[in-house]
């Protein structure tokens, strides 16, 4: 939406009030004000405490304009690139996709397409509180008097479909706005710099990671930043996530199956190895061990099996667990990892001259980089060997070249340093030469 704010005294009451001016495509006519009352009525009635409300409109000289509340703290542009705990993370997440449930629910459906930092303003209750959702976002609404569809929005925010032509406002584009939004304050960059979107579109790029951001919140901006809009979470759903600190939510029909399963299987290995009925619980070792039995298997029933079993340990935190389904997912050129994936079914980019064995879907590469990076966040030095390999498994990511993620030096630089020191800890020789000979290539 194109438009000026700026803040001026309400003459009536003294307080210090935004106004937000349009610039209409061509003058109002009669029937462009009426449509100009009718959607304001919309947007007016439309109150929850993560909007920022208008409190009047009028139209001078042809030209509409809304006035606000003045919010004396600003924006979220502040926030970009500033240490934030998780808790201040979550409340974010929380207030925002609140407000774009709001939005999206309401009837008519309001699609903001703008979320940006800016457009998260800070409300005087140091509640976010999204602003400029539009007197004209209202979806299957004509805004062609004063809304320029097409080049409306900012192109580092806009979702891949909106490159499209005669792309329609859908509620999907503004949840990869709020995953860029929420990138760019972690990191203090937007994810796929100024054409936004348009890359994806272009080819098959990956989202760097964050470092020292817990998992499930980059599990989120990930799926925000899917490239398919079906593949992202609606607000709701973002909501739901930031109530309960996780990403994805389990239902208690899909917890009930896992832990079924894993009850079975662990079960099975009880009985299977201790023959004198012996109920002492068996340790993670031994379980691990058997899901690594299975994992290397050349039968497929018994590598799923081992995928299972693995999986079970790794949400109890247990590292070696972790690492293997990264290993099974991640970018590796090892025999093994390509065994699995085969067998699994997990389609691999295949370049022996690059060393470019990467997973042709997304999903296993963001799944590898969430969990290479639980390792990290966990900060077990019991495993300092897991830690090193881990983040040097990261910084291989951002330091070569390849089809999925873009080149980022300094990412890399952070990885390869973060391995050098658990590679220390380990007395890791060889991966300390390698580490040294990549960080001699940035000098």
């Amino acid at each position: 939406m194109e438009g000026n704010a700026c803040s001026s005294s309400d003459e009536h009451s003294g307080m210090l009030v935004a106004i937000k001016i349009y610039r209409p495509k061509n003058a109002l006519d009669i029937e462009g004000e009426q449509r100009f009352r009718d959607e304001y009525k919309i947007v007016y009635e439309c109150r929850h405490t993560n909007l920022l409300q208008p409190t009047s409109f009028s139209i001078f000289q042809e030209t509409p304009y809304l006035v606000l509340p003045y919010c004396k703290y600003g924006s979220s542009e502040q926030l970009i690139g500033k240490k934030l705990t998780n808790d201040a993370i979550w409340k974010y997440i929380l207030d925002v996709s609140s407000g774009l449930n709001r939005l999206h629910t309401n009837d008519p459906q309001i699609i903001h397409q703008d979320i940006k930092p800016a457009n998260v303003l800070i409300d005087n209750t140091k509640n976010y509180a999204i602003t400029d959702f539009g007197i004209s976002s209202k979806r299957g609404g004509t805004h062609g008097i004063y809304f320029d569809e097409k080049n409306s929005g900012t192109l580092a925010y806009m979702a891949p479909e909106r490159f499209q032509d005669e792309a329609e406002p859908i509620p999907q584009s503004d949840i990869w706005a709020f995953g860029a939004t929420l990138y760019e304050i972690l990191t203090g960059k937007v994810p796929f710099g100024e054409e936004g979107g348009k890359t994806q579109i272009d080819g098959n790029v990956q989202i760097p990671p964050i470092p020292n951001i817990p998992v499930d919140i980059q599990r989120l901006i990930h799926a925000c930043l899917s490239k398919e809009p079906g593949d992202r979470p609606s607000a709701s759903q973002i909501k739901e996530a930031a109530l309960a600190r996780q990403y994805p939510i389990k239902s208690r029909k899909l917890l009930y199956t896992i832990s079924g399963i894993a009850l079975i299987l662990i079960t099975s290995i009880i009985i299977f190895t201790n023959s004198n009925r012996n109920r002492e619980k068996i340790p993670l070792e031994k379980l691990y061990e058997t899901a690594l039995s299975d994992l290397n298997s050349d039968n497929r029933s018994k590598v799923q099996k081992g995928v299972t079993l693995m999986d079970s340990l790794s949400n109890v935190n247990y590292i070696p667990a972790i690492y293997q389904m990264a290993f099974t997912y991640g970018w590796y050129i090892d025999s093994v990892s390509l065994k699995r994936k085969r067998i699994l079914g997990i389609e691999v980019f295949e370049n022996e001259e690059e060393g470019l064995y990467l997973p042709k879907s997304d999903r296993y590469s963001n799944e590898a980089v969430s969990l290479f990076l639980k390792i990290l966040d966990l900060n077990d030095s019991t495993y300092a060997n897991l830690n090193a390999q881990a983040a040097y498994r990261l910084a291989c990511y951002y330091v070569n070249p390849n089809q999925i993620f873009k080149s980022n030096t300094l990412k890399g630089k952070e990885f390869l340093k973060l391995s050098q020191k658990w590679a220390t800890l380990n007395n890791d020789t060889a991966l300390l030469k390698k580490i040294e000979q990549s960080l001699e290539t940035f000098k």
